[in-house]
């Protein structure tokens, strides 16, 4: 399990080098105003991402919790909030997982382009049994009529896919025919020498 430290803030406190944050959950009887160190918990986001248990530490206390959210400043992109959820352990949560492709699609050789159409996996599971990705490895793609459909997951008893079964994941488009559809769409729109005249 990941782990990370906090510090309690004031309400409207702004203090360097730290992110602002927020502690709720089931199980606490108030939300908790904390503050984080910006270069540990930027760290941790690389390795943990939103669906990893961390170990959060406060005044010598431990909580086991989610990243369920944050904020990031439009114009630098770096962190500016983040919310922290500690869930029943016990009880099953929603979350969303990210796809990560693996590997050569042989049909790529082919002239051919990988398509990745699904991003996320919508699952259901115990905290502690959530992915913290998904990797999905393309090398069956060696037509251009073969897919990864989401009914080809599987992710065990202790995780439910939630997302419909029939969302294609991954294929491979012939980059050539794309590139006809593009001349006869040019040719389609392009005034012939008759119309011209007229």
């Amino acid at each position: 399990m990941y782990s990370l430290k906090a510090e309690l803030r004031e309400k409207k406190e702004a203090s360097k080098g730290y992110v602002k944050a927020i502690l709720y959950g089931p199980q606490l009887k108030e939300n908790i105003l904390l503050k984080v160190k910006k270069d540990e918990f930027e760290k941790l986001y690389k390795s943990a991402g939103q669906t990893s248990l961390i170990e959060l530490e406060n005044n010598k206390k431990k909580y086991t919790v989610l990243i369920h959210d944050f904020q990031t400043d439009p114009l630098k992109g770096h962190f500016i909030h983040i919310d922290f959820y500690s869930p029943d352990l016990k009880e099953k949560i929603e979350a969303e997982i990210p796809i990560e492709l693996q590997g050569t699609a042989p049909a790529v050789a082919l002239q051919g382009t990988l398509i990745q159409s699904l991003n996320i996996l919508h699952v259901k599971a115990l905290p502690k049994n959530l992915p913290h990705k998904i990797e999905i490895d393309v090398s069956s793609l060696k037509t251009f009529e073969d897919f990864i459909d989401v009914s080809s997951i599987k992710l065990g008893k202790e995780v439910e896919i939630l997302t419909n079964k029939e969302e294609v994941i991954a294929s491979v488009l012939k980059t050539e025919d794309k590139t006809l559809d593009e001349e006869k769409l040019k040719d389609e729109e392009t005034p012939k020498d008759e119309d011209k005249e007229e």
